[in-house]
């Protein structure tokens, strides 16, 4: 017996949203024999972006039934029966929440649909609920109403169901899943991730700063925050509330930002390590055409690098990309002389927040000392935008030394008026 359902929640920080809508449909695998279909008083605010998403205001939840009157009927109608959903790990976290705010600790298991089309039906271009109906013809007329959602996904069901040949293995070759708390956080947490690459801060149920971190990658790093195993890594998962994210555009900025921002706020589960310079970029002048070679500093002895670098992975990246992007012995000799004569000042640019911006570095008495974003229909010459918005970044040698492997690599460029109008 399966229970097919959707819910829709009212929306805030993981563990503090409630139910707004809920709908159910009890399904012998030929016919649905029971279904409940209600909108649910949540007894708190519901967030402006979930009412003009799903259409649900809170006027009309004011004469709806609270949970507490729906739970007999939720237990008789899922009873003995496997929770499917699409996503099935929010929906059945929403019940066992709501379960729990009674005192009552609720268990089913569970089958998510959207593992299981990915399993039989692989190379659709995308698995979210709208995208797979669309593909597969399956009418949806109201988008993020539960009603709808659930009707949805049980026609996705019984088309995976025809679709599977593994009969009775595992439930459509499909492990079908105990309740995992764990799992359902990291799963709320991740979902709420809208910035690929950029910083991203862990809070704790107050708001206070628990980690903070950068990555080209950010829902990759919570990942791996998430499922380390020590100690310190068990006491962050258990304290973490939300996830906060900022877009930066590119990583010397992640790189700058993450470092200034740990020396301000010393969050209790980072590591406060600064980073050394222990390798080094060389060249060897004996070849015809620039050569580069990458050894660490130690091992160097008395050469001396042209550029320094805090790992393997920055200097490695940065050499494959010089080769690629610069073919000619003159525009390689060129980007070097560049580097070995590092201006005292200049400014470059690369990639922006958007597509449509870029982030200019200024470099002042040979150092970085700040950076701002521009559009590239901007037409205000960058002294003037310096006086206005340019970030002030303390010098380091580090920060001189990324901002030459990004120019080594071409993601960084000479600063011209062409660029500033996105020539």
């Amino acid at each position: 017996m399966f229970c097919v359902l959707d819910i829709e929640s009212s929306g805030g920080p993981f563990g503090k949203e409630a139910m707004i809508e809920i709908a159910v449909y009890r399904f012998d695998g030929e016919e649905v024999v029971d279904q409940l279909i209600s909108l649910v008083h949540p007894h708190r605010e519901v967030q402006r972006f979930v009412t003009k998403m799903t259409g649900i205001t809170p006027k009309m939840l004011q004469r709806a039934p609270r949970f507490h009157e729906l739970a007999k009927r939720l237990l008789e109608i899922t009873d003995n029966a496997i929770l499917v959903g699409h996503n099935v790990e929010f929906d059945y976290r929403m019940l066992r929440q709501e379960f729990a705010r009674l005192g009552y600790t609720y268990e089913r298991e569970t089958l998510d649909t959207i593992e299981t089309a990915q399993e039989l039906i692989p190379g659709l271009s995308a698995y979210g609920l709208s995208k797979i109906c669309d593909e597969l013809g399956i009418h949806m007329p109201n988008k993020h109403r539960a009603e709808d959602d659930a009707l949805a996904t049980l026609e996705l069901f019984k088309l995976l169901r025809e679709k599977d040949r593994k009969k009775g293995i595992n439930v459509l070759g499909q492990s079908v899943q105990k309740g995992n708390y764990l799992k359902d956080k990291l799963s709320d947490l991740t979902r709420s991730i809208k910035t690929q690459r950029g910083i991203f801060y862990l809070h704790d149920v107050e708001g206070k700063l628990l980690y903070l971190g950068a990555s080209d990658n950010i829902k990759s790093a919570v990942n791996r925050i998430f499922l380390a195993d020590s100690k310190r890594a068990d006491d962050l998962r258990e304290r973490v509330h939300s996830i906060k994210t900022e877009s930066v555009g590119n990583w010397l900025i992640a790189r700058i930002k993450r470092e200034q921002e740990l020396e301000a706020a010393h969050p209790p589960f980072n590591r406060n390590v600064e980073p050394k310079l222990e390798r080094g970029i060389y060249l060897d002048k004996r070849a015809k055409v620039p050569k580069l070679m990458q050894l660490t500093i130690a091992a160097a002895g008395k050469k001396k690098p042209i550029i320094k670098s805090i790992n393997q992975k920055l200097t490695s990246r940065a050499l494959a990309m010089f080769g690629r992007n610069f073919k000619s012995a003159e525009r390689r000799n060129e980007i070097l002389e560049i580097i070995i004569n590092f201006p005292d000042k200049a400014v470059y640019y690369g990639n922006g927040r958007k597509r449509n911006e870029h982030c200019a570095f200024i470099v002042e008495g040979g150092n970085l000392v700040g950076y701002y974003y521009y559009h590239l229909n901007d037409e205000i010459s960058h002294e003037e935008r310096l006086q206005k918005s340019m970030a002030s970044i303390h010098p380091k040698e580090a920060y001189n030394e990324l901002l030459k492997l990004g120019i080594l690599s071409g993601e960084f460029k000479k600063f011209s008026a062409e660029a500033m109008s996105g020539g």
